[in-house]
């Protein structure tokens, strides 16, 4: 009991933020230190917390779970409170799972490396990268054997053996041999392992990585805490290094102007072609739109919503039944069999991982319960990756944001753009809205007038004949297996097209498609719908 007291107390004296007043406060609060003594989680939020004093002369932002608790709130972990945001702890910490809580911290995209050695140097010989280790699958196993034995070129997917001169016996050996062998080994994008004893140097490289893969790590004790790079902060820094995100106004005339008419090119994170027609479809009035957004579209819970899909109904009235944050799902199973948040999560988690044991265990629960059918249906519509209240709540507030310095600061915004960011878009694109800002940036070919010959030209009823610039690409699969290719395109200073085609096509930067399709109205947006486009290379476009 004395030794709980202390863990308690200690935790206490390192609250970075008084306690809120109130009992919904105060019994989370209690709720949270019950679960961090039974646990013993005690010295990994100290960890995490040096790991903030280290950097304390740096801005971060904690994405992820950690959001979901009120102690990582207290501490200065993390900025979201989540009595405000209504996010439960289980989420975050559940006393029927042993693993230790996830904590991602994000810095500016160019300070990670830094963050990183300040951690290597005060814990020497007991902090490494991570590493990802690839491992040989059937497929890779079979390419890597026929090309040991002199196959060519770039073999088919589903080639074989008997295609290529080569001994097919002995291609099945070594295939068999590299089966569940390490292919290949690189450093984690962030992770970082923290141990509590030193380590054999041999296990560890010079430049700090762990000659370990996940699995064989396990049995040493150890926690992973993941230092990762976010060009949206440092783009918001860069612009206004003040003011924290927990500090924007939540309304803004003008910023919910900017997201509801698509016009987010730069702002980090929130860009995208789908976000733009999402941001039109539920014209967002408050920061809470674009928490919600960010749950919606990165990553997406309902195969309903799969981006394959990105036509179907996007209106808030379409969607208002669908389980947005993964802490949705653990709500309704919480509630339709009776079980307290922290047992409902692990069936949430069930579900994502289609743990097919315990999924038949949950509808034997559930018995005879009138809704029993539609929270079956609506909970297998869960994919692998969701996002949980309190991750979205960060991501959200980061595009609101920018978003907001968009609309107030523009020049600012820019130039802060062009420094920073690496988005959706093709570099060309940064630098002609810059252009019409007044920000003078390297020449380059978009500079010519912008191409005098791209248009989009009404034929007849909505039928259009269209050429312009790709600033955009992606090709999706859907569930029927079929393709679409997602265009955004160039067509003037500012002026931009969605197209889609059913099939996929590679295309390099400044790439010209012309074509005819049909224009679609949906939720506020417009885009042409073609079966066949052409596909030019700039030069030849303008020569033609």
């Amino acid at each position: 009991m004395a030794d709980d007291l202390e863990n308690i107390q200690s935790l206490i004296s390192r609250f970075k933020r008084p306690i809120p007043e109130g009992n919904k406060y105060k019994d989370r609060l209690a709720e949270e230190f019950e679960l961090i003594l039974n646990l013993r989680f005690t010295q990994y939020f100290h960890k995490i917390c040096d790991i903030i004093d280290l950097t304390q002369d740096l801005q971060h932002m904690t994405r992820g779970s950690a959001g979901s608790s009120l102690i990582c709130y207290l501490l200065g972990i993390t900025d979201v409170d989540p009595i405000k945001w209504n996010i439960p702890v289980a989420r975050f910490m559940n006393p029927m799972r042993e693993d230790l809580p996830d904590v991602d911290i994000d810095f500016e995209h160019h300070q990670q490396g830094e963050v990183m050695q300040r951690i290597f140097k005060k814990w020497p010989g007991k902090t490494a990268r991570l590493s990802n280790y690839v491992m040989y699958r059937e497929k890779s196993a079979k390419k890597e054997a026929a090309k040991r034995l002199g196959a060519k070129g770039n073999l088919p997917r589903n080639f074989k053996y008997e295609d290529y001169d080569i001994d097919v016996q002995e291609a099945k050996r070594i295939e068999k041999k590299l089966l569940g062998k390490k292919r290949a080994i690189s450093k984690h994008c962030g992770g970082i392992i923290m141990f509590d004893r030193q380590l054999p140097k041999s296990l560890i490289s010079q430049d700090n990585q762990i000659l370990l893969d996940k699995y064989e790590i396990e049995d040493l004790e150890h926690l992973k805490v993941d230092i990762l790079a976010n060009r949206g902060l440092s783009q918001l820094l860069e612009i206004n290094g003040v003011t924290k995100l927990e500090h924007y106004p939540e309304e803004d005339e003008k910023t919910s102007a900017l997201l509801s008419r698509g016009d987010v090119l730069g702002v980090t994170q929130g860009e995208s072609p789908a976000m733009r027609r999402l941001f039109r479809a539920i014209q967002p009035k408050s920061m809470y739109d674009c928490v919600f957004a960010t749950a919606m579209i990165r990553p997406v819970a309902l195969t309903g919503r799969q981006k394959a899909s990105m036509f179907n109904d996007w209106t808030k009235e379409g969607i208002q039944d669908s389980i947005v944050f993964e802490d949705d799902a653990i709500e309704i199973i919480s509630n339709i069999i009776g079980i307290d948040m922290y047992e409902a999560d692990m069936y949430r988690r069930a579900f994502a991982k289609k743990n097919d044991e315990k999924i038949i265990e949950f509808v034997e629960r559930l018995g005879k319960h009138p809704k029993k059918q539609e929270a079956i249906d609506t909970l297998m519509t869960l994919s692998g990756f969701g996002l949980c209240r309190a991750h979205a709540v960060n991501l959200g507030r980061l595009i609101w944001a920018l978003a907001y310095q968009k609309a107030h600061n523009p020049k600012k915004f820019w130039e802060a753009c062009l420094k920073h960011c690496e988005g959706s878009y093709r570099r060309w694109v940064y630098n002609t809205e810059a252009e019409r800002w007044g920000i003078d940036n390297e020449p380059g070919w978009w500079r010519r007038g912008f191409i005098p010959k791209c248009k989009v030209q009404q034929q007849y009823l909505d039928y259009v004949e269209f050429a312009g610039v790709i600033a955009n690409g992606r090709v999706f699969r859907g569930k029927n297996g079929k393709y679409i290719t997602f265009v955004t395109l160039g067509i003037g200073p500012g002026e931009y097209i969605d197209i889609t085609v059913k099939k996929p096509f590679s295309h390099r930067d400044g790439d010209v498609i012309s074509g005819r399709g049909k224009i679609k109205h949906h939720n506020n947006s417009d885009y042409v719908e073609c079966q066949d486009v052409q596909l030019h290379t700039f030069q030849n476009w303008l020569e033609n």
